[in-house]
């Protein structure tokens, strides 16, 4: 199953010998939302309550790191409604580690994330940066940076999405955490779907797959960047990839990019995701997300359907449900259809 000893690796660098490592082991069932029996889905959502999913993972290899180097503060770049950035801000948090996030923003009305982001850090350690002067964010953070160095202070800078070196040996554990469902089920899945917002885990995903040679078409829904973007990013992936396991990857298992078929924008949603969300809860009791999650899953049934998909699929939820609580006073969820 951890073919060639790699998946030891990975269980090294998450220190998943510890009584303090992350759980990075999620279940897999059969979907009913489908009306097929061949769709099952992963649940990363189940990974913690608090911490969303896939992103559990990324932060399982890069706290050790920090807690080695005795780092004092972290500088988080994202959107306001980002899963990564109210997931650092929980590991982090628990850690001892003060999280300064520099957000795009700020939002015309907090909910979601960024309401949820407001019980880990004061507003005033907020660093807000407008859509207009997003394109300089780097200098408004070396400028943050280099003053608290100069205070003697140890920070580190992780970029957004967690969309770093460290981050693989965490991301990679997606890939031999799905061959041990396969063989505890029985089941060898033919399709794969993940969302991705930066592409960390999606994008190691595919390369870990590629490494232990999975024959598997991987199907990944685009949030937040572009195709070009996510392409740009496998490559970063697979150099850390070939570092971190002394490998030589000559080419990935077939992969499609898609844009979600609702509310392309990210972090946009509108009255047909809600309804799903719901449909979804009473069908499977699954709580999905309007900014992640549900957008997979409605992406990846149009796709099936479009495409005439046939063979294991397995759908990936990433997590962030728990920012669905910023968005129950939409009126969907009030009335009975």
């Amino acid at each position: 199953m951890y073919r060639n000893g790699f998946y030891k690796k990975v269980e090294e660098a998450c220190r998943m010998d510890t009584a303090e490592s992350f759980n990075l082991q999620s279940r897999i069932h059969r979907l009913q939302w489908f009306d097929r029996s061949d769709i099952w889905v992963k649940r990363d959502d189940e990974l913690s309550f608090g911490v969303s999913g896939t992103k559990l993972r990324k932060h399982a290899s890069i706290i050790p790191v920090l807690k080695q180097e005795e780092i004092d503060e972290v500088v988080v770049i994202g959107g306001a409604n980002s899963n990564n950035v109210l997931s650092a801000a929980q590991t982090l948090t628990e850690n001892g580690i003060k999280i300064i996030p520099f957000l795009l923003g700020p939002p015309s009305q907090k909910q979601g994330n960024s309401r949820l982001l407001s019980l880990f850090v004061d507003d005033e350690d907020i660093h807000w940066i407008s859509r207009q002067q997003w394109t300089e964010r780097e200098t408004q953070i070396n400028n943050y940076v280099d003053g608290k160095k100069g205070q003697g202070i140890k920070i580190f800078v992780l970029p957004e999405g967690g969309h770093h070196r460290l981050a693989l040996p965490g991301s990679l554990s997606i890939l031999f955490d799905i061959l041990r469902n396969e063989k505890e089920s029985g089941v060898i899945f033919d399709h794969i779907f993940i969302d991705s917002g930066t592409g960390m885990v999606a994008q190691s995903l595919l390369a870990g797959a590629a490494v232990v040679e999975k024959k598997t078409i991987f199907h990944n829904v685009i949030l937040a960047d572009s195709f070009e973007d996510f392409e740009k990013g496998l490559k970063q992936v697979i150099q850390y990839t070939e570092d971190f396991l002394q490998v030589s990857i000559k080419s990935v298992p077939e992969y499609k990019l898609y844009y979600p078929v609702v509310a392309r924008s990210f972090g946009s949603t509108n009255s047909t995701i809600f309804k799903e969300i719901k449909c979804i809860a009473r069908e499977d009791g699954i709580l999905t997300d309007p900014v992640y999650s549900a957008k997979l899953f409605i992406t990846a049934k149009r796709t099936i359907q479009d495409q005439s998909l046939d063979g294991n699929i397995l759908l990936i939820h990433s997590g962030g449900a728990l920012a669905l609580s910023g968005f129950l006073d939409n009126p969907v969820f009030d009335n009975e259809e």
